[in-house]
């Protein structure tokens, strides 16, 4: 239920509680109605009011849950062929589209990802950092005794990191990489600065499509 309601807008959720608020104050009249026997069709007319703010953050939630599959889905076919016109498309459109929306680390660690895989590297940055925050915050407000995790690249310190910090780090690293605008190495060094950005298994389709094309703009600007 606690997913559900992050991906709502705050209005979203006001609206909702009111209305299923409103419903039981309508159900709890009607039912005072019919046991004194009075006339309920009056009271009836206003049911409508609260099925109507209760329907349109449901329809929301659902669409919203179809959007984030859907991401999902040309996100993974982008990567399998990054000549999918028709994929980076729906990709664009979804990324617009639910970047709003992203509230928890793992929806905006998505978005950082989205980014990356379209090129634009500072947004990814922009995200990824957001992620980190919003994971931070989370993890003090679980356990406020919890000793602060640096942002460091130490193998023991990213042990301790929660898994979305250290993809966030992961996508900055590689969102780096692919925003040099001059490349000053040859394709055997760059390749082995890639090669040394140790990622998880979700992020190396992300890692390979970085190296694409990172080495297609080296070959361009030689």
């Amino acid at each position: 239920m606690q997913n559900l309601l992050n991906d709502l807008h705050l209005y979203e959720l006001v609206l909702l509680f009111l209305g299923i608020f409103l419903f039981l104050i309508l159900s709890a009249g009607l039912l005072y109605y019919i046991i004194k026997k009075e006339e309920i069709k009056r009271l009836l007319l206003f049911f409508p009011i609260p099925i109507l703010m209760i329907g349109y953050p449901s329809v929301q939630e659902i669409t919203i849950s179809s959007d984030k599959i859907a991401f999902s889905k040309y996100q993974e076919e982008y990567i399998q062929n990054p000549n999918d016109t028709v994929a980076k498309q729906k990709l664009e459109q979804l990324t617009e589209k639910l970047e709003e929306r992203a509230q928890t680390p793992e929806d905006i660690l998505q978005i950082s990802k989205a980014k990356l895989l379209l090129g634009n590297n500072t947004e990814a940055i922009k995200y990824a950092d957001k992620a980190i925050k919003t994971e931070k915050e989370r993890s003090e407000s679980d356990s406020e005794t919890s000793p602060a995790v640096p942002d460091t690249d130490d193998i023991n310190t990213a042990q301790q990191r929660p898994k979305t910090t250290n993809q966030a780090i992961q996508l900055k690293q590689l969102a780096h990489i692919q925003n040099m605008e001059s490349l000053d190495m040859d394709t055997a060094t760059l390749k082995a600065k890639i090669k040394n950005v140790k990622v998880d298994d979700e992020l190396i389709g992300a890692k390979q499509i970085v190296k694409r094309k990172t080495l297609e703009k080296l070959r361009t600007n030689n």
